[in-house]
């Protein structure tokens, strides 16, 4: 067993919404990506009808976005009494969404002992829900912290401790390596294990339109487009130089002359001849 866990990211839709595409990839470096199936359908519903046009446009570009992120899906759950409502406690959707998403996490931690399971969520509640569960290999961080883990390799409070905790119950010696160096080696382990029974996003329960549309971001055409104004640009330059080479005054005087011979006047044929 590593002394550095592999990292598994599970994310709700609020980590998400805080940050960009290009972020999104970034987020790739500390660990394994995983949506849960819960997440998926509230993006389905975004892309579909979002009144909130920022929230739309967000599903729209984690749709262009999954098809070539190597993101999963999963729909695993667990309970546990810290992720329970309780009795004659009304839920709002938000607050039934988060409790999936927290199952979600949980169940990828039992399903994965020797991985770190880290949810990335700006729920302040639910953060707190996941600290109360007495597991050495599942913890919470908010989307900001990841986005700083990953572009410095600085691990959050949170996950330093985990990751002590995990050593300590495994009898593993102290790790001195950190940054998303170290944590790469780990996330190949990771890529090896089985993994839970996921869904892939593109999959449309709605036959009569498309969930998840592929979205090339450039037409197909546009690469043979550039390619042939490349060509026509490099036999412009090649009929410049042999244009420019044709009409230098130094090259004409390397040509053969194409004049026509002197003649000499007939008064000095005729001298000529009567000698």
């Amino acid at each position: 067993m590593v002394a550095v866990p592999p990292v598994i990211l599970v994310f709700d839709i609020s980590a998400l919404s805080v940050a960009s595409p290009s972020e999104w990839r970034e987020f790739s470096r500390v660990g394994s990506c995983y949506i849960p199936q819960v997440v998926y359908e509230e993006m389905r519903l975004l892309f579909d009808r979002s009144p909130d046009p920022d929230l739309e446009r967000i599903a729209k570009a984690f749709n262009r976005f999954y098809a070539s992120s190597g993101w999963q899906i999963t729909d695993t759950t667990a309970h546990h009494a810290s992720l329970k409502v309780g009795s004659g406690q009304a839920l709002t959707r938000r607050s039934r969404v988060s409790l999936a998403v927290g199952r979600c996490a949980f169940a990828l931690s039992q399903s994965f002992p020797n991985s770190l399971v880290v949810l990335v969520s700006k729920d302040r509640s639910l953060l707190q829900r996941l600290y109360e569960i007495p597991a050495v290999n599942l913890c919470g961080i908010t989307g900001e912290s990841l986005l700083q883990w990953s572009r410095t390799g600085q691990r959050p409070i949170a996950v330093s401790q985990k990751f002590q905790q995990f050593r300590t119950a495994y009898g593993l010696p102290p790790n001195t390596a950190s940054g998303t160096k170290s944590q790469a080696k780990s996330n190949m382990t990771a890529s090896s294990q089985s993994h839970p029974r996921t869904t892939p996003i593109r999959a449309n329960t709605h036959p009569t339109r498309p969930i998840f549309a592929h979205s090339p971001y450039l037409p197909d055409w546009v690469p043979d487009l550039v390619s042939l104004l490349l060509a026509a640009a490099g036999l412009a330059i090649a009929a410049y130089l042999i244009w420019f080479l044709l009409s230098s005054q130094d090259l004409k005087k390397y040509l053969p002359s194409t004049t026509a011979p002197t003649e000499f006047p007939v008064a000095v044929d005729r001298k000529i001849a009567s000698a």
